[in-house]
């Protein structure tokens, strides 16, 4: 609005702006128009001094706002730069709280590697100490177990003490905390016992078991562990300790059906053993050193066996591996018997059912066909009733039921061939490690009492081919049953695919 009273006023004071041709007063106009003109630059300056002013204020408080600025500037940089002094000596102080316990912390470290390694040391000595305690204390454990295990087919004389004192040890050594030092003692006490008994000799009184009778005071004299013989007080009967010889079972075993002349020689013995001040009497007592089992047989009566204590004696030769054995024969029986009786009623192909099948299909009548099928219930019907089924369809769908059915009834007739041939190979190898196994024993005993004798290694070996004789024996036939029932299942998985592709053919004849 100023800016166009200002234009209006300086046109309206412009000479000659409104000089009019017919105007004759030309000065007084001229000099209203200055009046004018000098109204409006006044009026111009007034308001450009209005408005210098109003600049001026505003710099004024802007000056005034910079200047607030610029000490509230100086007033932070102040406080940053005090801040910046206090963070300085506080990490100079900082910084030499570090240095010292860095330095602390070196030395500390070094005495802590320096006890672990004292304790590393330490803990690697207390393991090797427990290690070795441990191997000891299994050692003597494991010398207990089968000393104890031995004990009952050991010399019997003192047998109830050794167990009782045996088995002592051996809760001790069961305990959580076994006392391993006393367990050996008491393991190596019985040891000393058991080889006093060994070399030394003793005659007296004594109450034992003659026979069956309990409690029987006898006259005892033993000699070592060799020889031991007991003559009941009250009738005189005899019964001597001899070494069995045998691989397996008990190695000692009490004889009392001796013969006449050596029951009164070992009566003789015992008695003048008995009677001979200060023991310088000498005695010839019958004796085999060897002690084997044939030396027993040869002094003692033999009765003949039957057949049923033949074969346990037989069994009994063979060792722990003739149960598996006996084990594989059964599972092989069995499994024979059942393919047996499933080949003979499942694959049994009827001549007459198949004409009849035929006959029903000659006359277009597959419902009936199909039910006769579903009522014989064998692996011929199945397969028939699986062409009969399609008949009213086209040959390529009865060609594909048919081999579904074949494929169904196939593995069926062929279930635990496998297992069957199983047995009948692992009958040999389990007699073979029967004998592995006794051959092991006999050379055992090859160690502990020589070869001296031919028969005692005959014998042991004859025994260690028992399992393998027994191996042979099941293997044999099952092979020969296997070999059966394979050619019956080829037979009968002929017959039904001739049969059923007879059947196929005669319902889709091909053009």
């Amino acid at each position: 609005m100023k800016k166009s009273a200002l234009i209006l006023a300086a046109t309206l004071a412009a000479p000659g702006a409104f000089a009019w041709p017919w105007s004759n007063d030309n000065k007084k106009d001229e000099e209203k128009a200055a009046i004018v003109q000098d109204s409006l630059r006044r009026e111009q300056y007034k308001n450009l001094q209005r408005e210098v002013d109003a600049l001026v204020r505003m710099r004024m408080e802007k000056a005034d706002a910079l200047e607030k600025l610029e000490a509230e500037h100086w007033r932070k940089r102040y406080a940053e730069s005090k801040l910046t002094e206090d963070h300085q000596v506080e990490t100079r102080e900082l910084d030499a709280r570090y240095s010292k316990l860095s330095t602390d912390l070196g030395r500390v470290n070094e005495e802590v590697m320096a006890s672990k390694d004292v304790t590393t040391d330490a803990e690697e000595k207390a393991k090797s100490d427990e290690s070795a305690y441990d191997a000891f204390h299994t050692q003597v454990k494991l010398s207990l177990e089968k000393t104890l295990g031995d004990v009952t087919g050991d010399y019997p004389v003192g047998m109830n003490k050794r167990l009782l004192n045996l088995k002592a040890a051996q809760e001790e050594s069961d305990r959580k905390n076994p006392n391993t030092m006393s367990v050996a003692r008491m393991y190596l006490e019985d040891q000393l016992a058991r080889h006093e008994k060994t070399y030394t000799q003793s005659v007296g009184k004594e109450i034992s078991q003659v026979g069956t009778r309990p409690d029987v005071n006898v006259s005892r004299l033993r000699l070592g562990t060799v020889f031991l013989g007991e003559v009941a007080t009250d009738n005189g009967e005899v019964q001597a300790l001899i070494r069995s010889g045998a691989l397996q079972g008990k190695v000692f075993e009490w004889t009392t059906e001796l013969p006449q002349d050596m029951s009164a020689g070992i009566r003789k013995a015992v008695s003048e053993a008995g009677a001979a001040p200060n023991g310088s009497a000498q005695i010839t007592i019958p004796l085999d050193v060897l002690q084997n089992k044939a030396v027993k047989n040869s002094i003692t009566d033999v009765k003949e066996l039957t057949w049923q204590q033949e074969l346990q004696d037989f069994f009994k030769k063979g060792g722990i591996v003739m149960y598996p054995l006996l084990l594989v024969a059964i599972i092989a029986l069995l499994l024979s018997l059942e393919r047996f009786l499933v080949l003979t009623f499942r694959g049994h192909v009827s001549n007459r059912f198949v004409k009849r099948i035929n006959g029903f299909v000659s006359e277009s009548k597959f419902d009936e066909a199909a039910n006769l099928c579903l009522k014989k219930g064998n692996s011929l019907s199945m397969v028939l009733f699986a062409v009969v089924n399609k008949a009213r369809e086209n040959r390529d769908t009865a060609e594909k039921s048919l081999q579904e059915a074949l494929l169904r009834e196939q593995p069926k007739l062929e279930r635990r061939m496998g297992l069957l041939a199983a047995m009948g190979s692992i009958a040999p190898l389990l007699g073979l490690l029967g004998t592995v196994t006794g051959i092991i024993t006999l050379f055992t005993v090859i160690t502990e009492v020589g070869t001296n004798d031919a028969r005692v290694l005959a014998g042991g070996i004859s025994e260690a081919l028992v399992t393998t004789e027994t191996g042979l024996v099941i293997a044999i036939p099952v092979m020969i049953l296997h070999g059966l029932l394979s050619e019956k299942i080829e037979k009968v998985t002929s017959e039904l695919y001739v049969q059923s592709t007879s059947l196929l053919n005669k319902i889709f004849p091909k053009s």
